[in-house]
């Protein structure tokens, strides 16, 4: 390939513009050069170093047949066939610039009334002035990340006079970092959802623990079921693959924004400064990661354990041991006609995602299903998952429920079913209806707080994207599992 030039017209260096057969000032000759061709093992690391080259001068470069660097980026301004890139620096390898006219500026108090003065305040009202705004705290941590720096020309009236500098903008946001919450709490579970910065850190290091900065990240269905033997659990074993540019704590953090904020991938992947691919894989990964070790915190409390945490509500109810209720997540219209009649839900209107929750009369959740279509209904969930926390119950324990709740015979002869009675559309509640649906409506609350806790997390709140329907059932255990961190909702 030494000196190949490709054919198809003019042609222009994709670094710095030369073009094809340009002379510059010194009398160097300009010749373009296709990227490496060929299949052999040689030729694709030769390809793969002009590419990664390219690409740090120009993150953005397309790279195609037609993409061409000039002479000037090699050694001495010459492409042999085994040649690469190394002169990268683009001030070496500007092309010769015809001269242009000086430009001038014109002081505004110059040769102008006070009427013209007024309306050329007016007309230099521009970005300038907005720039000004901006704290230099924003600027403060240009050392923490790469920035482009554009110089421009501010205006500042003062005393009737204008004064000019050049002012330097960070055109790139900062990354975020878990540390920035330390030491304040509020702003810890607005941003994660765990209560305090010492809760965050405290899950963090349980995940550590468990191999959280040794995952194999997920690179899709078959490199996965390639890899699905391989476990790096060893505290002497490596993490595999490239350097990654986040720490396992900023990993961590992201998929706590996903999921507390909602945030869209695209915000995350500018934030962290990362490609939208690494925010997917990242979520993949950590998520289901989250899920294994975390499911742990939706515990099956004893009946002493409920006694001793009894809210003052239940003091006419002792023998309650779960309040259950369903809730739906909205989720996007499937265009298979099935699925789009399982998931459509009657009560919401809309295509739903559907759990069945359980929660102790002071409100920590005890049970959660699987996830189902918004069409299932409350019995046949019941009827479905009922064996994941039945058995578990004890003679004389009381289920508190909604009266859409039918699942009497569904039910041992020792457990109990409470519910509000049945009232005929058309029927006025007796007296003694009445204060029994008063009577079990006031505790039942409860379980309507603890769901309202858990669509805090807006990521359940938006309506779900199918692309992540694989997740929908970990991300619901996991915004269930923090709010178990709260304090009770009822004492």
């Amino acid at each position: 390939m030494e000196n190949k030039i490709c054919s198809g017209g003019k042609r222009y260096c994709v670094l710095c513009s030369n073009s094809q057969g340009q002379i510059l000032e010194n009398g160097t000759k300009i010749s373009l050069h296709c990227l490496p061709g060929g299949s052999s093992k040689e030729d694709i690391k030769r390809r793969s170093i002009w590419i990664q080259r390219i690409k740090l001068v120009r993150p953005n470069a397309p790279i195609t047949s037609n993409t061409r660097l000039c002479n000037l980026h090699f050694e001495g301004n010459s492409c042999t066939k085994s040649a690469v890139p190394v002169h990268m620096d683009l001030s070496k390898a500007k092309k010769e610039i015809s001269s242009r006219r000086p430009l001038f500026r014109k002081n505004l108090d110059e040769n102008n009334n006070s009427e013209n003065s007024d309306k050329s305040s007016n007309a230099n009202f521009d970005v300038s002035t907005i720039i000004q705004s901006i704290p230099s705290k924003t600027q403060d941590v240009s050392t923490q990340s790469s920035v482009v720096h554009t110089d421009i020309s501010t205006q500042t009236n003062s005393t009737n006079t204008c004064e000019q500098e050049e002012s330097g903008t960070q055109t790139h946001l900062p990354k975020l970092v878990p540390e920035d919450l330390e030491n304040n709490d509020d702003k810890t579970r607005y941003y994660t959802g765990f209560p305090n910065f010492a809760t965050f850190s405290l899950i963090f290091n349980l995940l550590l623990q468990h191999g959280a900065d040794k995952l194999t990240y997920w690179e899709g269905q078959k490199r996965t079921t390639e890899i699905e033997d391989r476990r790096y659990i060893n505290e002497f074993t490596s993490k595999p693959g490239r350097k990654r540019k986040l720490r396992p704590i900023d990993e961590f953090y992201l998929v706590c924004l996903r999921l507390r904020l909602g945030l869209l991938l695209e915000i995350l992947a500018d934030l962290f400064g990362i490609s939208i691919m690494s925010v997917s894989r990242t979520l993949n990964t950590w998520i289901n990661f989250m899920y294994d070790h975390m499911k742990g915190l939706i515990p099956w409390p004893s009946r002493e354990q409920i006694l001793a945490n009894l809210p003052s509500s239940f003091v006419d109810m002792p023998d309650v041991r779960i309040v259950i209720d369903a809730t739906e997540f909205f989720c996007e219209k499937p265009s298979s006609l099935t699925a789009q009649y399982l998931t459509w839900s009657e009560y919401k209107n809309h295509n739903t995602f559907k759990v069945l929750i359980g929660v102790a009369p002071n409100g920590l959740v005890s049970f959660i299903s699987r996830v189902w279509g918004g069409r299932a209904s409350d019995r046949h969930i019941v009827q479905k998952d009922g064996h994941l926390f039945l058995p578990l119950l004890e003679s004389g324990d009381i289920i508190l429920a909604d009266k859409g709740f039918t699942i009497g015979d569904l039910l041992p002869g020792h457990i109990g079913l409470n519910m509000p009675p049945f009232i005929a559309s058309n029927a006025q509640m007796t007296q003694k209806e009445f204060f029994k649906t008063q009577q079990i409506a006031a505790p039942r609350i409860v379980v309507e707080m603890k769901m309202e806790q858990i669509k805090n997390f807006k990521i359940l709140q938006n309506v779900l994207p199918l692309t992540e329907a694989h997740l929908v059932e970990q991300m619901i255990v996991i915004c269930t599992a923090i709010t178990n961190l709260y304090p009770p909702l009822l004492k």
